[in-house]
């Protein structure tokens, strides 16, 4: 079950491997339209990610979706960490943190070489404690990045998005920047 129930000041909170499930999607979905920071994705794109990284808040009044890590695998051995979203009713108990590192540690194991793009302060430091390259250029993305946004992008929805987001957007001074790191077999 779902609750809206804010979060204690210590709030438990499990990592699951998993789906996300209608429900939790839709709130994702709804609340990504709150940022200007993600161009958001339908209920349904959210639910064909497949296995996500979920925070799950438990409390006395139950379990509560707190926030999603998901991934997307791209060619070439490349992967996006392409939502990284913690509701504002839990933020604050370093949430996000977690979510990044076991999204970060998973993609490294599968040997995958890892791909953000965000122009938020506490991902760019994430990015920057886990040794990743740092760009402020898109043409320092690698090509199968340049190939998925392509593809990304050819919807209707995401143009619209784009275009209302753009007015959210303020001058704050924050860039989008992208971080990438290539991972490095094992030497035997």
């Amino acid at each position: 079950m779902i609750s809206d129930a804010p979060v204690s000041a210590t709030p438990t909170v499990r990592l699951e491997n998993r789906p996300l499930t209608v429900d939790e999607a839709t709130i994702l979905h709804h609340e990504l339209k709150t940022t200007p920071n993600i161009l958001g994705y339908s209920v349904r794109e959210l639910t064909d990610f497949g296995t996500g990284i979920v925070a799950v808040v438990e409390s006395d009044s139950g379990a509560a979706f707190a926030g999603v890590c998901l991934c997307k695998d791209l060619l070439w051995n490349w992967s996006d960490i392409a939502v990284l979203y913690v509701l504002p009713a839990y933020r604050g108990a370093r949430i996000s943190s977690r979510l990044f590192a076991a999204a970060f540690d998973a993609l490294q194991e599968r040997s995958r070489h890892v791909f953000v793009l965000s122009r938020t302060p506490q991902i760019i430091r994430l990015m920057e404690q886990r040794e990743m390259k740092i760009s402020g250029s898109g043409f320092a993305a690698p090509l199968a990045v340049h190939i998925d946004i392509n593809l990304h992008m050819m919807n209707a929805h995401r143009w619209r998005e784009a275009v209302r987001k753009q007015k959210m957007r303020r001058d704050d001074g924050y860039k989008f920047v992208m971080g990438t790191k290539k991972h490095a077999p094992e030497r035997v």
